[in-house]
């Protein structure tokens, strides 16, 4: 039993005057949503019991809702944290998404897909087992209108009925309850959105899919006047969790479309955790990268169809042992021939006649599904090539790539190749003894013929730099993201051929460094445009800043103070924010 020790009688007064003042300012902004209807409490202290409304929306895409703005969850983000970006499994046509909310692992430890006979649900159960453990007294009632949901994957619940694609009976049995005095967790999820979606369109363009939508508003804002029309409602502290299991397929524009999982409709849920002493919280879309607009050459096809572009004069471009160069470059690298971005030694930028062993020279060529630099040595007994590989670009995205070819010249002229992909090291290699690079080859920009090369390049090139200086890792670093090159970049002097590749229209791509030496564009060539993003974010790394269906039992766990054991194994986390009470002291 909870002991006071009122020590005296100054002191009482004093916390309670702070306890009234802190109250207030707690409903201040609650007033738009659950009220209190009952202001005659005359209790002394109260410990106020903390309950949860859960209601999941299947098929809600979070754009959609969020571009809805509709009345009642709109209401609830004036004291949440909530996201419209959030992210389901991609398995939207199987039971794993409800196997992530209710479990709070991912389908790697649960094992929940279209079959609901072969999981691993025993040892990772519904999060209502860890309630009911920790606190026995809780009473949870869900009210779900897809079959399996109930009786295959949640467990633990004192009222678990099916309202087989009923949403409005899974409604009045949700209000009958939270008109109960011993409601404590209630769920209830709803198909008829999801069924709306995949029949006309997961879009608010779609009448049907936008009133499915309204109507689960509305039927948010019924049970939110059930919660604050309870009698014991000010000795209470709710959580509302609204949610959608996963999102919808749908056409974006290409302009929104930034390759990662957060530009794909069919994952794109939302979430929305309410309490009054939340301070609103949106968790917004990651940075994904800078957005680089311009025309560009497509450089594409081989031997007689080829464009690609030379500069003759080869000797600016030679340097020798005791120097150090740096090769950097714009890419963005399209399917290709085989549709998935896969590639087999396809020479982008080439100081080389070819790739065979033995031919003198440098290349830069795609290999599977990323790049590397081929070299051919130039020293006795030496014909193999030295290849050093750089990192996956195969997302259609724009990446900068570098190379620096480092000379220590105070240890005895050691050379090493450090490879770049935007911005961020890849691979270093000793090529010391290597011997001079230098070739009568002209510099050579897109197909160079070789044949162990498959497919064609398909491919835009932009912002070729090559300095005659090794770049440090921070100077890759800093302006790998950089869409042009100014005066002020630290190698500026030392460039030796800077060409945009934008110029957007002839036969000529323009050196704007002191060489003047112009690349030629041959082949029937065309420019075009382009309107896309360039150091994109690791897709693993985006999906981690963003709110995953695999949080919620976590959340709501940490709402109703069950402790979390670590032998559980939950995947999930706590969204934090300020509360008001902090934000009034």
């Amino acid at each position: 039993m909870q002991k006071y020790n009122w020590i005296s009688k100054g002191r009482t007064l004093l916390l309670l005057t702070l306890s009234s003042v802190l109250w207030m300012a707690c409903n201040k902004g609650f007033e738009r949503v659950l009220p209190p209807g009952n202001n005659n409490d005359t209790t002394r202290a109260i410990i106020k019991q903390a309950k949860v409304l859960m209601v999941i929306l299947d098929g809600a895409r979070g754009q959609s809702v969020r571009d809805l703005n509709s009345t009642n969850i709109s209401a609830l983000t004036d004291h949440s944290i909530y996201a419209w970006n959030s992210i389901s499994d991609a398995d939207i046509n199987s039971y794993t998404t409800y196997a992530d909310i209710f479990t709070g692992v991912t389908k790697d430890k649960h094992s929940v897909g279209a079959d609901l006979n072969n999981t691993n649900l025993k040892n990772f159960p519904s999060f209502f087992k860890y309630i009911k453990a920790r606190q026995p007294s809780i009473r949870i009632a869900t009210y779900t209108t897809v079959d399996g949901i109930g009786d295959k994957i949640i467990t633990d619940s004192d009222d678990n009925r099916l309202f087989a694609n009923d949403d409005n009976g899974a409604t009045q049995a949700a209000l009958t309850e939270l008109g109960n005095d011993s409601a404590g967790v209630v769920v209830v999820q709803y198909s008829n959105i999801n069924k709306q979606g995949k029949q006309f369109g997961y879009d608010l363009s779609s009448p049907q899919y936008k009133n499915a939508l309204l109507q689960a508003d509305d039927d948010l804002g019924k049970m939110l006047n059930i919660i604050k029309a309870r009698k014991s409602y000010l000795q209470e502290k709710w959580m509302v969790v609204v949610m959608s299991s996963h999102g919808g397929p749908f056409a974006i524009s290409p302009d929104d479309d930034d390759h990662t999982i957060l530009s794909n409709p069919a994952v794109n849920n939302f979430v929305l955790y309410y309490t009054q002493d939340y301070l609103p919280s949106f968790i917004d879309k990651p940075y994904t990268g800078n957005r680089y607009i311009g025309k560009a050459v497509h450089l594409v096809g081989n031997d007689a169809n080829a464009v690609y572009a030379t500069v003759n004069d080869t000797k600016n471009f030679d340097f020798s042992e005791k120097q150090s160069l740096t090769i950097e470059m714009k890419i963005k690298v399209m399917p290709g021939a085989n549709g998935d971005y896969s590639y087999s030694n396809t020479s982008i930028l080439a100081k080389r006649a070819s790739l065979d062993a033995g031919i003198v020279g440098w290349a830069i060529v795609l290999n599977q599904k990323g790049w590397q630099i081929n070299i051919g040595q130039n020293a006795p007994g030496r014909t193999n090539n030295i290849i050093v590989g750089g990192a996956d670009i195969s997302d259609g995205n724009w990446h900068d790539i570098a190379v620096a070819i480092v000379t220590d010249t105070m240890n005895n002229n050691s050379r090493t190749v450090r490879t770049y992909t935007d911005g961020k090291a890849n691979n270093t290699s000793d090529i010391t003894g290597s011997g001079n690079l230098n070739n009568t080859a002209p510099l050579t920009l897109g197909y160079l013929p070789y044949i162990g090369s498959y497919p064609a390049p398909d491919a835009y090139v932009t912002e070729v730099k090559i300095f005659l200086a090794a770049a440090t890792d921070k100077i890759i670093s800093d302006y790998a993201c950089q869409t042009f090159m100014t005066k002020s970049h630290p190698l500026y002097d030392q460039s030796i051929g800077y060409w945009p590749a934008t110029d957007g229209q002839g036969a000529i791509l323009k050196d704007q460094s002191g060489s003047v030496a112009n690349l030629q564009i041959h082949g029937t060539y065309s420019w075009l445009g382009f309107n896309n993003l360039i150091c994109p974010a690791a897709p693993n790394n985006v999906a981690q800043t963003m709110p995953q269906s695999i949080d919620v039992c976590r959340q709501v766990m940490d709402w109703l103070q069950v402790s979390v054991d670590p032998r559980w194994n939950l995947d999930g986390k706590v969204w934090t924010t300020r509360y008001v009470s902090m934000n009034n002291n």
